[in-house]
This record gives C-alpha cells, sequence and structure tokens, in this order.
C-alpha cells in the first residue's frame, strides 16, 4: 500500500480500505484486468482463514475515490 485515503473497520480483524497498491499486490490479486495505477477499494483480514487483502474493486477516479468516503461517512 502506498497511499491510503480512508478506512472503515468491520470488525476486530476485518477493515475496508482505499488507497493505491503496488503493482505486485495487484498482480498478487489476480486483478491485473483492472490496471495497476488509481485507487482500489479492497478488504484486509487478520483471519487465520483469509490472512490477507481481497481487493473488491477499483474508484474510476481519484474524484470517485473521495466521493466513496464521503458516502461512508454519511452512513457511520
Amino acid at each position: 500500500m502506498e497511499t491510503i485515503l480512508g478506512t472503515v473497520e468491520l470488525d476486530d480483524q476485518r477493515a475496508v480500505h482505499i488507497a493505491t497498491l503496488s503493482c505486485q499486490t495487484v498482480i498478487e490479486n489476480d486483478a491485473e484486468h483492472l490496471g495497476f495505477d488509481g485507487y482500489f477499494l479492497f478488504e484486509v483480514s487478520d483471519s487465520p482463514e483469509c490472512k490477507g487483502i481481497t481487493i473488491l474493486g477499483k474508484a474510476c477516479s481519484a474524484d470517485a475515490a473521495f466521493r466513496l468516503l464521503d458516502v461512508w461517512g454519511l452512513h457511520k
């Protein structure tokens, strides 16, 4: 991870982030089809059965990433 724009804690072991990711992280998650630049929506888990990250999607622009953060703020 390089730049985290926002985080939502789901529980003690899981969180969702919007951030940039390294090329290697994208490749390790079989998400090359999303490209390597931009802001990704992904879940991080520390639970033993699924430790690591899961890329859920990608914001189409920086404005879209910031809009997701606005939406999160409305639903806290």
